[in-house]
């Protein structure tokens, strides 16, 4: 599952000090992790995997196969390059690092995304961005301006990249112009990709909003996300507090029902990403697109479709959950999960790798729509806003 809650609890310390698949940014090359990848293996479990939904797929191609692990090949000698170069611009961060991780193995149970929670932002700033000092007051929106970063977001001459989700390296998206001014009302702005905090320590992204037959102002992510009864924030205006309330959960399809409060308003039309429809066909050979908080938009092209789900090479990682799935303007489907099979696994977590990662599952807009109008109450009858 794509689930974030227990990042937000995770040592800060040990993930700085390389927990993440890449390494930190001072490590050398000889502590770098290999990239190898032997895709034929993995396609064969991942056709094991969907076989217990029913799906019966080709044999492997091994020259397909082939070509995926050379590609591979490519991609774990550019990171190498890539650590190298950043390693070099930045040999006084690890101490500072190490420093930091020691000083701070006692509050490993305290929340990682508070705002500076830990105390470290001086000394987790001096070792990253030497020359940077960015106003932060958010607690899921950390500039970055060194190399490493640059480079693992695939803009070694951008001035600075945005992270908004611990463990992914792209640039991800900023508050919109549209949202402020919601704020600046008292107001939360929802739209199709707006990310949001639910219950207070999962960190999801919000397939559309709108309104149901009765009037309800209404919004869907993923079911994992959370529980019935939890409350929802946007975490593009969080200082508005909680908008929203999850009133129905289903974990068969993995979809979620937002009901959004009198301080909530939608749009279909939110940070340059607009869904002129909810629902629609969806054929083995579609390019989708997807708008999340953590990784962004990324694209990949459709495998299989059943009536319920859709299996594709849209990248989706921790974050993402909920994101909505595009094709042709018209929201098709929900980011559900990454598909793994005997415990391999290869999540998205830099533009670096293309389409070198686990394929992603999609719950089917149209079934979610189906299912909510069988069920009655909030979310019957949905549908979108006129802007």
């Amino acid at each position: 599952m794509l689930r974030f809650s227990h990042l937000k609890k995770v040592l800060v310390g040990s993930a700085f000090a390389g927990a993440f698949l890449f390494a930190a940014p001072a490590a050398s090359a000889q502590d770098l992790p290999d990239f190898s990848l032997d895709s034929a293996q993995i396609v064969d479990q991942v056709r094991g995997e969907l076989s217990r939904f029913g799906i019966e797929t080709a044999p492997v191609d091994e020259q397909v196969t082939d070509a995926v692990d050379a590609a591979a090949d490519q991609l774990n000698q550019h990171v190498s390059r890539a650590a190298k170069a950043a390693a070099q611009a930045v040999p006084e961060a690890a101490p500072l690092i190490e420093q930091a991780t020691q000083a701070t193995q006692h509050y490993a149970d305290m929340p990682a995304t508070n705002p500076n929670p830990l105390g470290i932002e001086d000394e987790l700033e001096q070792a990253t961005q030497p020359e940077f000092k960015p106003q932060v007051s958010d607690p899921n929106y950390v500039w970055k301006n060194d190399l490493f970063s640059k480079v693992m977001a695939a803009k070694p001459t951008a001035d600075y990249v945005l992270h908004r989700v611990p463990g992914s390296y792209f640039d991800a998206p900023r508050m919109p112009k549209e949202s402020n001014q919601a704020l600046a009302q008292g107001k939360s702005l929802y739209g199709p990709g707006t990310p949001i905090y639910v219950g207070g320590d999962t960190m999801c992204t919000l397939t559309v909003a709108g309104y149901d037959a009765q009037g309800h102002k209404v919004g869907i992510t993923a079911g994992h996300c959370g529980d019935v009864g939890e409350s929802v924030a946007s975490a593009d205006s969080w200082q508005v507090g909680d908008t929203g309330t999850v009133v129905h959960k289903d974990e068969a399809l993995d979809y979620s029902v937002i009901e959004l409060g009198s301080d909530a308003e939608v749009s279909r039309t939110y940070n340059g990403v607009t869904a002129y429809r909810f629902g629609g066909d969806v054929n083995p050979g579609d390019i989708m697109c997807k708008r999340g908080v953590a990784s962004g938009t990324t694209c990949g092209m459709t495998f299989l479709v059943t009536d319920q789900l859709q299996f594709n090479q849209v990248c989706a990682m921790v974050g993402d959950s909920g994101a909505p799935v595009f094709n042709r303007g018209r929201v098709v489907g929900v980011i559900s999960a990454g598909l793994t099979a005997g415990g391999n696994t290869l999540p998205c977590v830099t533009p670096l790798q293309g389409g070198i990662h686990v394929p992603t599952v999609t719950s089917d807009a149209d079934a979610i729509k189906a299912s909510m109008d069988r069920r009655g109450g909030v979310g019957a009858g949905f549908y979108l806003p006129k802007d």
